[in-house]
This record gives C-alpha cells, sequence and structure tokens, in this order.
C-alpha cells in the first residue's frame, strides 16, 4: 500500500499551518523507501526554510539540483537557502549556472534580478526582470509586493513606470 500521498497532504496541511514538528513528524511516518521521495525532500526543504535553517535546506536542494540538474525547481530552492545560509553572491552565482540550464524558466532571471536589485546593480535589475516578464506577465504583479525588488518598486509604487524604467 502507497501511503506516500497521504502523508504528503497531511505534511502540507500542517506546514500551512506553521505546525512544522508536526509536518516533519509526518514525514517520518513513512516507511524508510519513501522518505527519498522527491515531493518528501521538497517539503523537508521547505519545514527548514520555515524554520530559518538554511544549512539543511540548502544540503538537500544542493543534492537534488545535482541528481536532477533538469529540474529548475531544485537550483531555485538551493540558491534561495543558499542566499540565507551565505550570501547573494552565492546564489546567484548558482542561478546564473541554472539559467543556461533552463533558458525558459522565468523564476529563474526573477530571482537573479531580485539579487541585482538586493546588492543595489539596477542595470542587471533591469535586465534580469524584462526577461523574466517576457517569460511570465504573472510576475509583474509579484514583483510589485516583493520586498526584494522596494527599492524599484517600493511601498509607494502606484503602477506608473518603475523606477529602473527612468534610467538607462
Amino acid at each position: 500500500m502507497n501511503v506516500l500521498p497521504r502523508h504528503l497532504e497531511a505534511a502540507l496541511g500542517y506546514l500551512a499551518l506553521g505546525m512544522h514538528q508536526d509536518a516533519w513528524d509526518e514525514l517520518e511516518c513513512l516507511p524508510p523507501e519513501q522518505r527519498a521521495n522527491d515531493g518528501v525532500s521538497e517539503l523537508r526543504i521547505s519545514i527548514y526554510q520555515a524554520l530559518g535553517k538554511w544549512e539543511p535546506a540548502r544540503v538537500i536542494a544542493e543534492s537534488l539540483a545535482k541528481r536532477s540538474p533538469e529540474n529548475p525547481q531544485w537550483w531555485i530552492l538551493w540558491a534561495y537557502s543558499l542566499r540565507r545560509e551565505k550570501s547573494v553572491a552565492n546564489a546567484r552565482a548558482v542561478l546564473l549556472e541554472a539559467s543556461k540550464l533552463h533558458p525558459n524558466e522565468a523564476l529563474i532571471p526573477y530571482n537573479l534580478a531580485c539579487y541585482c536589485c538586493v546588492e543595489g546593480d539596477l542595470i542587471g535589475t533591469k535586465g534580469f526582470l524584462t526577461l523574466a516578464f517576457s517569460m511570465s506577465e504573472d510576475l509583474k504583479k509579484t514583483a510589485l509586493d516583493d520586498p526584494d525588488l522596494d527599492s524599484i518598486f517600493g511601498a509607494n509604487y502606484s503602477g506608473g513606470a518603475p523606477v529602473f524604467a527612468q534610467s538607462s
């Protein structure tokens, strides 16, 4: 009997409620052969990230990206954790490598834009946002509420031209 879907659903529910230990315990109820499932690993990363445990989140995500480099989600999770564990520069290096493997994944240039913005590189931010928006119009709305992009869109952004559109 495959109990994986039931435990994953329960763990997701616990995680959504902020019940991190219960989510973890739900995953621990799985038979050992199902604990290495990608969905289980992704949930473990999410639990670690929610708890601010960046190193174990990074270790799992990095391992998944190296094992399955064709999955852009692993690269994004790796960079997100690495950013908080070490630095934005380290995370940017991971995503630049990922961008070569996944040139059509909009979240990669979007996150690169965020990293550029945090570091004050508005030209890089503009270039990566333009690329990300050309791949996914939905990211425009996301960008308006992203604290990493506050120096461009800011809390008082009214929907007109963003700050980066005024410079070349």
